[in-house]
């Protein structure tokens, strides 16, 4: 588990403000596109400590093509979420990356659950029913240990 710093939860509101302005609010509830910024941002800041990466601070007005980190020629989707428990979702049409990471975090602290490539994801994916646009999900028990990363 990785414990945020004041500094990084400051790094996360203010990447949260960066990707939230400007972009087409997709969450009708007022200050819910804002928050998932900020969720996904404290789960890609504790994943670039933990591998020595850095985050890029800049607005991407397209979102970032779901791909947040380039690691031995591999692109990686760090996927964060509050939800007591949770899966890890994805939209058909946006599986791009190779790597996909699932994230849990409450308040400053991030555990990462694990980790699937694209294909396995692929092969192993479930479908949320009732969900706009239909989302896929793998659940913990797809993933491998962060570890083996």
């Amino acid at each position: 588990m990785i414990i945020l710093t004041d500094q990084e939860m400051n790094q996360a509101n203010e990447l949260a403000d960066i990707r939230n302005n400007g972009m087409i609010q997709y969450r009708k509830e007022p200050g819910l596109n804002r928050h998932q910024h900020f969720v996904g941002a404290k789960g890609e800041i504790a994943f670039a400590r933990l591998f020595g990466l850095t985050v890029e601070m800049v607005h991407k007005p397209e979102g970032d093509d779901g791909v947040d980190f380039f690691m031995d020629g591999k692109c990686i989707d760090v996927k964060t979420s509050e939800a007591p428990f949770p899966k890890l979702i994805s939209k058909k049409s946006k599986i791009r990356a190779d790597i996909y990471v699932l994230a849990h975090t409450k308040k400053n602290k991030v555990a990462f659950l694990g980790w699937i490539r694209k294909q396995n994801f692929i092969d192993k994916h479930q479908t949320l029913i009732g969900v706009q646009g239909s989302p896929w999900y793998v659940t913990n028990e797809c993933l491998n240990p962060i570890t083996t990363l």
